[in-house]
């Protein structure tokens, strides 16, 4: 009754509402369940070893098949592993080069950006004496690498 009570708070009806949307069989229900990614540890390495073992010693007869399953499941998790790792390179090498595209056309831009302020303030270049700079021209140099800081980070590491 106590372990009743405690559980009381969840309904049938409320599980089943959960669940209905989702998946039609149970064992849709089980994958639901399981968390998205479930990476082969060492302690599941080792129980299916165990397994394994047990099953040899439980069935000497069938000792081959069960070699045959071991190769064949270690060739597959091999595939599936090594594919894996091949994608999830492959996938971050081409969101590197699309931020390095993106950063690079944004350092055009803030090329073009820094040329015209320069223009407006400072046409000769004549930075010999950094006191005779105006305090507007510093702000607005300040402005542009505040807006573009995070690209400038990127291309060129931390200042």
């Amino acid at each position: 009754a106590q372990r009743r009570k405690a559980f009381s708070f969840v309904t049938k009806a409320q599980i089943s509402a959960l669940i209905a949307p989702q998946a039609r069989s149970w064992f849709m229900i089980a994958l639901t369940l399981q968390p998205p990614e479930t990476p082969v540890t060492r302690t599941r390495f080792l129980l299916a070893l165990l397994v394994l073992v047990i099953s040899i010693r439980l069935y000497p007869d069938r000792v081959n098949t069960f070699e045959w399953v071991a190769i064949v499941g270690g060739a597959l998790y091999c595939v599936v592993w090594g594919a894996s790792r091949f994608l999830a390179k492959c996938k971050a090498r081409n969101a590197q080069a699309a931020q390095a595209a993106a950063d690079e056309q944004e350092y055009r831009q803030y090329k073009g950006q820094l040329e015209s302020i320069r223009a407006q303030f400072d046409p000769n270049r004549n930075l010999d004496d950094p006191a005779s700079i105006a305090p507007e021209y510093k702000n607005a140099l300040s402005a542009l690498h505040d807006e573009h800081e995070a690209m400038l980070t990127r291309k060129f590491g931390a200042s």
